[in-house]
Formats: structure tokens, C-alpha cells, sequence
């Protein structure tokens, strides 16, 4: 069975092809072979019978009285009736004469089985068969059988003589021939069958590994395409659109996995690359201050201050960027949450104070919902608005406005932030969940901004099994929403 398993797919497949295509060949030959006997005795018997039938009319006809003794034929001793025997079929030679012919012989027993009369070419080496001698006596009704006659085999025909007036039994007239003309016929059918069959075998077997070869190609080629894959040629597709098969629903599957893999590379290779970029950024600025400091900049007490507070807060934006970095690589998957019930009014109040300190000179308002309870990773929710709302400081002027809070309905909670600040240009809409997206790269780094704040509140959202969007113009600030599924929803 190992050594089976270990066989190709297309030779495992082709022999089981061939095993069920043989056994169905067996069966069908075995069938057609049986049939064509049974036809072929079927038709002898009915000659025997047309044969035998104007005989055995005649002797019924000329036979009207009892049963008379017969004297009996010239026979051998063995074959002579017992002296006295009264109850052989009167006419019996007669009616064995009638029966024979060239290729036929015939016998005639009594009740007891004795051959009484017999004609026809070695007759008299004819041993009757017993069962089918008693079926014709005891139930009335011809029988068939098969006989040995030296080295042949011969068909015989048994019918039961009646009596024309009482219709008793009196005995039995046996006529058989020669089924060597059958056997013939039925070894060159034999002859036929079997060629045929290995004929056939041979073609299905050539059949069945052609098309297990060309089915499983498209298989073959996907091994290909993984091997070039795997030596580094993300852009590799099987692509077989023809196809609409399991084969074809497997290449389709694995092409828009490998297309996915490629993006998410593409994703990473250009993730590091921002990474590196803004990590050489505060690093190129704190070696420049060091340079200068190194160069003597030490001797002057308030340019030296100048540059240490620069590279402190350099380190310190290091720090930030290194931590959102870090809560990136650990928020995989909703593993990552730790949900409680939480009571959104009770959450505003609280955020809302700690807001305020962050908000400075702007106007912060909360728009409060109805009374319910989320289940949620309070701090992860937390640490979202936070993001938000900082978000919302970088571009709302002092004086302008910040509005956060919450709705409830049949299609969950959302959870809004909203300001009026300077928007966000169309072709920035669709990239700020980016990582290290910025609009004006410039102004957001010297507002103190990683580009990692939104990325990190997306995450957050869609670990909740949530979704965050954004709809802003220029000039018209911007609203995030962030819609929780209803199967968080707990109402109060």
C-alpha cells in the first residue's frame, strides 16, 4: 500500500481506471458469452423438440390401449428389458427409429428407467441421465441435459410418453445430438471475446493515461508555477481561464493567493522603506547636532541648548514611532483585544476630560447617544480617539471645532470624530490609512506626526471586526466614523 501511495497521481489514477474499466469488460464478455449459450442450446433444444414432436404425435396416435409388453429391441444384454415386463411403451422401436436421423439418436425407457428401444449411431453407448429422466417421469414435463458419448458431448431432450386415453406415463423417449457444432461456436466466440477484451484493455489503458496526463497538466503547471514562485518570481500566474472544473477553481484560488502574497511583499518592501525613512530622518538630524556640538558648539551655552533640545525631541518622536511600530507587529488579529463590557457614556465622560488637554485652544464638544454597552477593548478604543483627536489638532486652527460621539441602531455603533479644520485633498482621501502617508510630509513632521497613527486605529477597528472611513473636502474638515458590528452591541 506504501509503495502504491508513493506512485504518481496519473499512474494511481490510471490503474484504478483500468481495474473498474477491466472488471465492467469481464462482466459484459461473461454476459454476452452466457447469453450467446444459452441462445445457441435454447435453439438446439427447439429443433430437438420440432424433431421430436410429429414422432411422439404418431406413436400417441397409433398407441390407444394399455401398456403391452414389447419384445425387446436387439440390444445388447445389458440394455434387455427383464423377461415379463409389461410396462414398456407399446411401439417403442418404432418410435426410436422416428426420432433418430443422421445427427441424432434415440433412446426409450419405461418407468423404471430401462432402455427398451434405442437407434441412431452409438445409441447404445448412451448412459441416460438419471435426473432428467425422473424430472420427465415424476413432474410430466420435458428436461434437458447434457451427456458424455465417448469424447463428445451430446445434448438430449427428454419427453414423457403419455397414454392418449388415460394420459398416464409410460415411460420416456430421449433424443440427443452432438453439441460439437456448439462447442465450435462457442470457442470462437471465446477466441473473439478475449481478443477483444485485451484489445480493449490495452486501449483503455492508453486512453486512461492520456487523459489523467492531460487532466492533471494544469496540476503540473501549477507545480511549475510554485517552483518559479518559490525562486522569488511573485509575478508567476497559472492562469487558466478556459477551465471551470475543480482544477480550474484551484488555479483561480491560487492565483489570487499568489497575487495577495505579492502585494502583501509589495506592501512590506514599501513599509521598510518608509520605516527606514523616516527613522533616517531624526537620526540624520540628531548626528548633525552632535557634529556641530563636537565642533566646538559646546563652548556656546545657548546654541548648545538649542541643539540638545532638538535631538531630545528627535529621540523622543524616535521613542513614539518606535512604539506604534511595535503595536503594529503585535496586533495581528482579534487575539490582540481584550473585550469587556463597557457603558459608552460612562467611556465619553471620562474621555472627554482627558481629551480636553490635548484639544489646547479649540472648541471640544461631545455629542452623546443612547444609553448602551459595546463589548470592547476599552483601551484600544481609547487609544483610537486619542489618535483621532490628534489627528484633528495637526489641522484645526486654534478656535475651531472637535466633535466626537456616538449612535446606536439595527446596523451597530458608530462612533464618530468630526472637526472643521483645513480637509483633505482628493487625491490624499484614499491613502491616509497608509502607513507613513502624508499629504504635506513636511508640515506633519514638523508638527510631530509618525504617519502611523491612522494605520494603527484601522488596525485597532478592523481586529473589533469593524470598519473605519473618512469623508472630508478641502476647507470643510474631515469626519471619521467607525462602525462597530451589532454583535457588540450590549443596549442599556
Amino acid at each position: 500500500m506504501k509503495r502504491y501511495r508513493d506512485l504518481p497521481l496519473r499512474v494511481r489514477l490510471t490503474l484504478l481506471y483500468v481495474a473498474l474499466f477491466s472488471i465492467l469488460l469481464l462482466v459484459l464478455t461473461g454476459v454476452s458469452y452466457l447469453d450467446i449459450r444459452h441462445f445457441l442450446i435454447a435453439n438446439l433444444t427447439s429443433q430437438l423438440e420440432a424433431q421430436a414432436k410429429p414422432a411422439v404425435e404418431q406413436w400417441q396416435r397409433t398407441t390407444v390401449g394399455p401398456a403391452v409388453g414389447v419384445p425387446g429391441p436387439t440390444l445388447p444384454p445389458h440394455l434387455q428389458p427383464s423377461p415379463g415386463e409389461e410396462s414398456a411403451p407399446a411401439g417403442a422401436k418404432e418410435l426410436a427409429r422416428n426420432l433418430s436421423t443422421v445427427s441424432t439418436m434415440a433412446l426409450v425407457l419405461d418407468r423404471q428407467g430401462n432402455v427398451v428401444a434405442a437407434s441412431g449411431k452409438q445409441a447404445n453407448n448412451v448412459k441416460p441421465d438419471t435426473p432428467c429422466y425422473e424430472k420427465a417421469v415424476a413432474q410430466g414435463q420435458r428436461a434437458t441435459c447434457v451427456v458424455k458419448v465417448g469424447g463428445d458431448r451430446y445434448l438430449a431432450l427428454a419427453i414423457p410418453l403419455r397414454r392418449t386415453v388415460t394420459g398416464e406415463t409410460v415411460g420416456v423417449a430421449e433424443i440427443a445430438t452432438s453439441l460439437r457444432p456448439v462447442d465450435r461456436i462457442l470457442g470462437r466466440q471465446k477466441f473473439v471475446l478475449g481478443a477483444g477484451f485485451g484489445a480493449l484493455l490495452l486501449l483503455g489503458t492508453i486512453l486512461g493515461l492520456w487523459l489523467t496526463t492531460s487532466a492533471l497538466k494544469p496540476l503540473n503547471d501549477m507545480v511549475d508555477t510554485c517552483h518559479r514562485i518559490a525562486a522569488g518570481d511573485l509575478s508567476q500566474r497559472v492562469d487558466l481561464p478556459r477551465q471551470k472544473d475543480e482544477i480550474g477553481k484551484l488555479a483561480a484560488a491560487f492565483d489570487d493567493m499568489v497575487r495577495q502574497l505579492e502585494s502583501a511583499f509589495e506592501a512590506q518592501e514599501a513599509f521598510i522603506a518608509s520605516a527606514a525613512h523616516e527613522l533616517r530622518t531624526p537620526l540624520a538630524a540628531i548626528q548633525g547636532s552632535l557634529e556641530v556640538l563636537l565642533r566646538g558648539a559646546l563652548d556656546d551655552p545657548p546654541n548648545a541648548h538649542r541643539l540638545t533640545q532638538s535631538m531630545y525631541r528627535e529621540v523622543t518622536r524616535l521613542f513614539r514611532l518606535c512604539d506604534q511600530l511595535l503595536d503594529l507587529s503585535r496586533l495581528r488579529s482579534a487575539e490582540s483585544i481584550h473585550r469587556n463590557d463597557v457603558d459608552l457614556q460612562a467611556f465619553f465622560d471620562e474621555f472627554v476630560y482627558q481629551a480636553k488637554f490635548l484639544v489646547q485652544e479649540r472648541q471640544f464638544s461631545l455629542v452623546a447617544g443612547p444609553a448602551v454597552t459595546v463589548s470592547l477593548d476599552a483601551d484600544a478604543l481609547k487609544q483610537v480617539l486619542f489618535n483621532l483627536i490628534d489627528n484633528a489638532v495637526q489641522h484645526t486652527a486654534e478656535g475651531g471645532e472637535i466633535r466626537v460621539g456616538w449612535q446606536a441602531g439595527n446596523d451597530g455603533v458608530r462612533i464618530f470624530v468630526e472637526d472643521d479644520g483645513e480637509g483633505i485633498l482628493p487625491q490624499d482621501l484614499p491613502h491616509v490609512f497608509e502607513p507613513f502617508y502624508r499629504g504635506d510630509r513636511s508640515r506633519s513632521r514638523r508638527r510631530g506626526g509618525t504617519g502611523l497613527g491612522l494605520t494603527l486605529s484601522k488596525k485597532l477597528v478592523e481586529a473589533h471586526g469593524g470598519r473605519i472611513t473618512v469623508v472630508s473636502k478641502p476647507g470643510d474638515g474631515a469626519k471619521f466614523r467607525i462602525t462597530l458590528p451589532p454583535a457588540l452591541l450590549r443596549r442599556g
